[in-house]
């Protein structure tokens, strides 16, 4: 047997597990077994053309769960696979060309970061047809890729150039070595277990073991004690090895993301168990060099920013403390003369000089990290620092809606509520990214509009006591005690949100996690309808006792008794001639046409052209885009049958004035039916958006109040015989008002006021 692969398990790993398996059966070398170290396994696989084998394990640690494959591993070489990664299709064949024949040779797949599923970075790979060394963006902070690029020499080129046996190996494995003077380079990769090939025969002589107690960080000792004999280290070019970080760390966290205490200090216990056997003392110098690095990079703003992994301070800092005693002070020459000043003192377990001294080297970093800004975050810096610690203004209200873009939604209706019915009372602060949230409030009495993460902007999120957002508020937003937080949020759901989604391909890798910890600062939340708070309960993982359950403020409008007066007035704001019906088309934005950040292009599939033709006559068309799309679409060529309102800031007058929604997944059609108007569904891409991109909570088929068209053609019929599709979808139309609008009686923003300003507990 050439290879024994090693995957530790737990009972939460099970389906992974499959995923894992039809992966290795996938490959196109199989001279290996699979050695599984789970408790919870019962007969869970069919048969595989290679061997598999189950052990148990005691304690319940992933060290003694290794330590358990080890014993019963017959291969010639150890190869490390965690149960949620992957491997890609050819790294046994590229694999078996490499073992080397010296034994205390270690091998490196190279593993790659993604938060995608294997089903979808596999897709991406055969969609995009990327080179072998170009792997899919794994969604990282900068979107890092692979930073060395491969030749790509094929067999038959190679037989061109002539080469030795050993530079054509190179050239077709293409792999560095670590060796000599570059043995510890990377230290920090080197470290990783996933993806490590060792020799069997090379563990049982240096008799390595993991720690079967320290239940996060076995795998740290285990490596010191390989790197500690190894004399090199052959790591691949290209990327064999894929490591599937968890999107979802509130659910389904991976060992790494579990909010622990004591990580600190099992890590650096860790450190002192693997360094006290070290004999090696080129790699106890570089090991401590590299962890003294880690200790200046990350330990002193985990320790004055109480982060959770820190636990009790002082406790910390003692392990820290005795880490420090051991390792050789040479090492301390790799950091900064105030950072040395900082370890001296943790050596003399001087604490409160320590932490004095980490206060300086903080501050300073800020100072210089804004210097190289051009002061580009110091208002962030004076809101956690300054503001937050002044006095909360018990009559200020501060609004957001929609990123400080619009005076609308339902920030909008909860603000002209108070100003009627409390006038003079509070004093009322708007976020504002755009001019015209400043132009739509000028003159109004008790208002003052600020730059959106300007100065102003800041000092009033910290101190004022309200806060009325229609989207999330910012990560690094404080939450104040005897301040309340109400989010309306934006729509009734028709996609699926958070944690209802499987994999999260519009937004950033720790959307779920950010989220989740967003939406517990909220106070409140607005609930339209019980579909919203059911959704919401489980989306979002927020409690249904802590919802406003009263319909949306914004479309109090719709209920209005004058509408049809403020109809009239709306289209004679915009232009639009009084004898004509309008058509509203609002599209939503496409996951896959992202521009970038939360920013998305968008291709128009409406045949304008054709409708002008057809209906020029009686009726004209807004077109209204997402606010997250950013292409400014061209409609001139239309003449006066186009208003391109995509900028217009209150979609709730847009509905008022028209007399057919063409939409698509935009959650704009539940308020729209307040009206009883017909609504369109012109879904072009059907398919594709609801079994790839997001999936739905409704069965569009079956539960809403429209037809869904599929071509122009299908489009221009249905408005030629809008009449018959009233009659034909009137009883649809009536259980789904049933079921959405229950709660829109023209009241919700008094409701939701009552609640935010006549609290019991404000």
């Amino acid at each position: 047997m050439k290879f024994s692969i090693i995957t530790p398990c737990k009972a939460d790993d099970l389906e992974r597990l499959s995923q894992l398996k039809a992966n290795l059966e996938s490959q196109t070398f199989k001279r290996f077994e699979w050695i599984i170290a789970c408790n919870d396994f019962n007969n869970y696989f069919q048969e595989s053309d290679f061997p598999t084998q189950v052990v148990p394990y005691k304690p319940d640690t992933i060290g003694a769960a290794r330590n358990a494959a080890l014993d019963a591993a017959i291969g010639d070489y150890i190869v490390f696979i965690d149960a949620d990664d992957f491997l890609m299709p050819n790294a046994f064949k590229n694999l078996n060309h490499m073992t080397p024949r010296n034994a205390s040779t270690i091998i490196d797949l190279n593993h790659y970061k993604t938060y995608e599923t294997q089903a979808a970075f596999l897709k991406d790979l055969e969609i995009n047809q990327r080179p072998a060394d170009s792997l899919p963006d794994w969604g990282g902070k900068k979107k890092r890729k692979p930073r060395t690029h491969s030749l790509n020499l094929m067999p038959a080129d190679l037989k061109h150039l002539g080469l030795s046996k050993k530079a054509d190996r190179w050239l077709t494995n293409k792999y560095n070595i670590y060796s000599g003077e570059t043995r510890y380079d990377q230290l920090s990769g080197q470290l990783v277990l996933a993806g490590k090939v060792i020799e069997r025969q090379f563990l049982l002589d240096t008799e390595v073991r993991f720690d079967t107690e320290n239940d996060l960080y076995s795998d740290i000792q285990f490596m010191m004690g390989i790197l500690n004999y190894s004399k090199r280290m052959v790591k691949v070019n290209e990327p064999q090895y894929i490591t599937v970080y968890h999107n979802d760390p509130i659910n389904d966290p991976s060992n790494a993301q579990l909010v622990r205490n004591d990580r600190w200090q099992l890590m650096v216990a860790a450190w002192i168990d693997g360094y006290q056997n070290l004999t090696n003392d080129r790699f106890k110098l570089a090991f401590a060099e590299y962890t003294l690095k880690r200790l200046n990079r990350y330990l002193y703003n985990s320790i004055l920013s109480q982060r959770d992994s820190i636990g009790d301070v002082d406790t910390t800092l003692h392990v820290v403390s005795n880490y420090l005693q051991l390792i050789d002070k040479r090492a301390l020459s790799s950091v900064n003369i105030v950072s040395r000043k900082i370890i001296n003192a943790l050596i003399n377990q001087n604490y409160k000089l320590a932490k004095r001294l980490m206060v300086s080297l903080v501050f300073e970093r800020n100072a210089r990290t804004l210097l190289r800004s051009h002061g580009r975050g110091i208002t962030k810096q004076l809101y956690q620092s300054v503001f937050t610690r002044m006095p909360i203004q018990s009559n200020v209200i501060f609004y957001e809606s929609f990123l400080g873009r619009n005076y609308s939604d339902n920030p909008k209706y909860i603000y002209e509520y108070i100003q009627k019915h409390y006038p003079g009372k509070y004093q009322h602060v708007w976020s504002a990214s755009t001019p015209m949230v400043s132009e739509s409030l000028d003159g109004q009495p008790d208002t003052t509009v600020v730059k959106r993460f300007g100065f102003k902007y800041m000092y009033y999120l910290a101190t004022s006591k309200f806060q009325v957002f229609n989207l999330r508020q910012p990560r690094w937003f404080v939450k104040r005690p005897g301040t309340k937080l109400l989010s309306t949020w934006h729509g009734t759901p028709l996609k699926r949100l958070v944690f209802d989604i499987d994999n999260v391909v519009n937004a950033t890798p720790m959307y779920k996690r950010n989220f989740y910890e967003q939406s517990r600062q909220w106070d409140y939340l607005i609930a339209p309808n019980q579909f919203s708070a059911d959704v919401f309960s489980h989306a979002f993982m927020y409690p249904q006792s802590k919802m406003i359950k009263s319909g949306y403020p914004r479309n109090d409008i719709l209920n209005a008794p004058d509408r049809d007066q403020r109809a009239i007035e709306i289209k004679q704001r915009l232009g639009i001639p009084l004898d004509k019906k309008v058509i509203l088309y609002a599209p939503t934005w496409r996951d896959d046409e992202r521009a970038s950040g939360n920013e998305y292009k968008f291709q128009l599939r409406l045949n304008v052209a054709k409708l002008r033709e057809n209906f020029g006559d009686d009726y004209v068309m807004i077109l209204r885009t997402h606010y997250f799309i950013t292409d400014r679409i061209d409609t001139t060529t239309f003449g006066d049958f186009v208003y391109n309102e995509s900028n217009y800031q209150d979609v709730s007058e847009l509905y008022l004035v028209s007399d057919i929604l063409i939409t698509d997944y935009s959650s704009v059609f539940f308020d729209y039916s307040i009206l009883k108007r017909p609504i369109l569904y012109f879904v072009y891409d059907y398919d594709n958006y609801a079994k790839v991109l997001h999936g739905f909570y409704l069965d569009m088929q079956k539960d809403l109040p429209g037809p869904l068209l599929k071509t122009n053609d299908e489009l221009v019929d249905a408005i030629k015989n809008i009449d018959q599709i009233k009659q034909k979808y009137a009883q649809r139309y009536q259980k789904f008002d049933q079921r959405f609008d229950a709660w829109e009686n023209g009241n919700a923003s008094e409701q939701v006021v009552n609640v935010l300003l006549n609290d019991s507990n404000n």
